[in-house]
């Protein structure tokens, strides 16, 4: 690893990127929530959600160039002295940019991802979209498997409400999270009142960065609401 920690400069463009990329992710969730017929499946959803998103990026940021991109690797990481199992994962999302402030070229690549999953009742048995939410979304930030947002401060959820009331949504979330020894997830305001939303909580991890950030971004998006 390197000897000193990223530049004041480094983490004032980190929190500007994050900040950025958070408005586009809402913003593109409120579009996606315009759209009529929203299939039922996450890949198709996360397609659709990719439009949005360059949607959303030239219309809150029309100067800025760097573009989100669905289904990437996570990107190789320096402190790896070979190929490591994270880089055959894939988040769903993620902007990548150069750290112009980073005093390790070779650290200077620099990824905020987005993670999402469907929220609501299960179809089947044998797939709980809210338990699934933690164990096939959350802890992929935290697994050192998968690794996500490795090196970074802070990532991103995005939960595709389908069903059932917000705050059943949300017990069987929290539920999970505790049985996994995560905390849980705290709303940012009145969520209930609004089709696009905010949640936050902390991850404590083995591996640069921890304690890590994570956002949580939901969509209301079931049917007749």
């Amino acid at each position: 690893m390197s000897d000193s920690g990223p530049s004041l400069k480094s983490r004032n463009l980190w929190a500007k990127r994050e900040a950025r990329c958070l408005a586009i992710l809402e913003r593109a969730l409120f579009l996606l929530r315009r759209t009529k017929s929203l299939p039922e499946a996450e890949v198709d959803l996360n397609r659709l959600l990719y439009f949005c998103l360059l949607r959303a990026s030239r219309e809150l940021y029309p100067n800025d160039g760097i573009a989100p991109t669905p289904e990437c690797n996570n990107q190789p990481d320096p402190d790896d002295n070979a190929r490591a199992i994270r880089e055959h994962k894939r988040p769903d999302f993620q902007w990548i940019y150069l750290d112009k402030y980073e005093n390790n070229p070779e650290r200077s690549s620099k990824q905020f991802v987005v993670e999402c999953k469907r929220l609501g009742k299960s179809s089947r048995s044998a797939w709980v979209l809210n338990s699934n939410y933690v164990n096939h979304g959350v802890q992929r930030f935290k697994d050192i498997e998968w690794a996500y947002g490795q090196r970074f401060a802070s990532g991103a959820m995005v939960g595709y409400w389908q069903s059932m009331d917000g705050n059943a949504v949300l017990t069987e979330v929290n539920i999970e999270l505790r049985k996994n020894s995560l905390p849980e997830l705290v709303p940012l305001r009145n969520w209930r009142a609004r089709p696009v939303f905010g949640l936050k909580h902390q991850l404590e991890r083995s591996f640069e960065i921890s304690p890590f950030r994570l956002c949580h971004r939901w969509v209301d998006i079931r049917i007749g609401d």
